[in-house]
């Protein structure tokens, strides 16, 4: 097996446990917090045969509502949060400017090493995205509230701005623009 290869089996490890603990603990904190009974029980004409049954429709409703955007915000915030890193850092590599506001903000040691890397931030938004794909179906068929379904969509289109722009920055190392030296 690739070095490449085992370094992404790697990193897929966390953002798969996030997502589907998101998901799993959105639906029974739900469930604990507003006093919702719900029972497990098993289908085998589904894809899953385990199953989570509610009393009512509205019921079922909201806590997929709920648990889909705990599992959105738990996938969007570390994405968010290695993508934003990494521009600091990059930009402040670059621009003198960046490091003055950044030691202005008391934030040197979040940003002096780059322990992320493009491979990581992909793998992140790959999982946000198939996060965001799922609550837009659920929205489409009226199990998700249709306000979850459109943030999840624009968490996705900007998360992937963020990760192509980081792609831009790291092809730029390994491929430098020709303009900038004529």
């Amino acid at each position: 097996m690739s070095k490449i290869l085992k370094r992404a089996l790697k990193n897929t490890i966390v953002p798969a446990i996030t997502m589907i603990a998101g998901k799993s603990l959105g639906v029974f904190v739900v469930s604990a917090i507003y006093g919702f009974s719900l029972q497990i029980g098993n289908d085998i004409n589904g894809i899953f045969s385990t199953q989570i049954y509610f009393q009512d429709r509205e019921v079922t409703q909201f806590v997929n509502s709920m648990s889909d955007l705990i599992m959105l915000l738990s996938l969007a915030v570390p994405t968010m949060y290695l993508i934003i890193k990494t521009a600091i850092f990059q930009s402040a590599s670059n621009n003198p400017k960046t490091i003055v506001k950044v030691a202005e903000f008391n934030m040197l040691k979040w940003i002096t090493k780059d322990d992320t890397s493009f491979l990581k931030i992909f793998i992140w938004c790959a999982f946000l995205w198939i996060a965001s794909a799922l609550v837009i179906r659920n929205g489409i068929q009226n199990d998700t509230y249709s306000w979850i379904a459109i943030l999840a969509g624009g968490i996705s289109f900007i998360t992937g701005l963020g990760a192509l722009k980081t792609f831009e920055v790291e092809t730029n190392k390994v491929y430098p623009d020709s303009k900038k030296y004529y």
